[in-house]
């Protein structure tokens, strides 16, 4: 199958940064979002990024024009996926939100369009019981942030067809990324593990075992990782990782991935990270 037009559900952090790197491939991409200042606010921050890319050489402007051509945007979902041949769905990371919409693109797409989710957690058997094409419901779970981070998690479902995993990987390919193949199960490979570090950092800081800056600097000087898990928790989105865990945990039992309860408070008090400026940096940080 070719691929042809792609929608992006969602102009968030992984939605607008899926939109560039699909643009940047030469795809006719629509970005869709409920509110206009949503969509604007993506294509503002798409347009930053492409912008770095050219004052570091890393992209000639010619290249950044073709891609924002390439892009248009819509708060009409019937609009926006009516003709797409892959659309991929980057909403929030909750059940609840996410199956309405499957329902509407069953209606709404072409039979030969594949949905696919960028969920990080939620079974792609369970998204594609909402539709009547289960067979061409796929994950394509993608890494923050979009346009530098190479990996690609390609989720393939009990029901997921051979061609549907095909034709995602050579997308995969052809948008600049190196996908790996992992099964259908709680939070995949990567957030099964990172998930851990985020929660074990939040109960070390609850047992005052050291300071919020020291766990983060002996993670980092230890593992030579480009954050701790509190910086990655501030940039992830702090509620993004409870609701990370509480899924696994719901799945599986697994007492492991209980949400701290610190993780859960901040939720609460509304301190969610980078995305609102209120995150563990802001209440526990030495360097205000």
């Amino acid at each position: 199958m070719a691929i042809k037009k792609v929608c992006v559900i969602g102009s968030g952090t992984m939605g607008n940064g899926i939109t560039q790197v699909v643009a940047q491939a030469g795809y006719e991409t629509t970005m869709v979002d409920v509110k206009q200042e949503f969509v604007d606010r993506g294509m503002d921050a798409i347009k930053a990024s492409l912008g770095k890319f050219v004052e570091r050489g890393k992209v000639s402007q010619a290249d950044m024009d073709k891609a924002m051509a390439n892009i248009s945007t819509s708060i009409d979902l019937k609009q926006a996926a009516k003709d797409a041949d892959y659309v991929i769905e980057a909403i929030f990371e909750r059940v609840d939100v996410k199956l309405p919409v499957y329902q509407q693109l069953e209606e709404i797409c072409p039979k030969h369009a594949i949905l696919a989710s960028n969920t990080s957690g939620i079974p792609i058997s369970l998204l594609a019981s909402a539709t009547k094409r289960p067979d061409k419901v796929i994950g394509m779970h993608f890494f923050s942030p979009v346009p530098v981070m190479k990996a690609l998690e390609v989720v393939k479902s009990l029901l997921t067809s051979d061609e549907t995993l095909k034709v995602s990987l050579d997308f995969g390919k052809a948008i600049g990324k190196e996908a790996v193949v992992v099964k259908d199960s709680p939070a995949f490979v990567s957030n099964r593990i990172i998930t851990l570090v985020l929660n074990e950092g939040a109960k070390m800081l609850e047992e005052d075992l050291a300071s919020m800056e020291d766990i983060d600097k002996i993670i980092k000087l230890s593992f030579n990782w480009p954050m701790g898990p509190f910086e990655l928790n501030d940039l992830v989105g702090i509620d993004v990782a409870v609701d990370l865990l509480e899924g696994i945990y719901q799945q599986t039992g697994w007492e492991r991935y209980k949400p701290a309860r610190l993780l859960k408070r901040m939720v609460e008090i509304g301190y969610l990270g980078r995305k609102n400026g209120k995150g563990f940096y802001t209440l526990f940080g030495t360097k205000k």
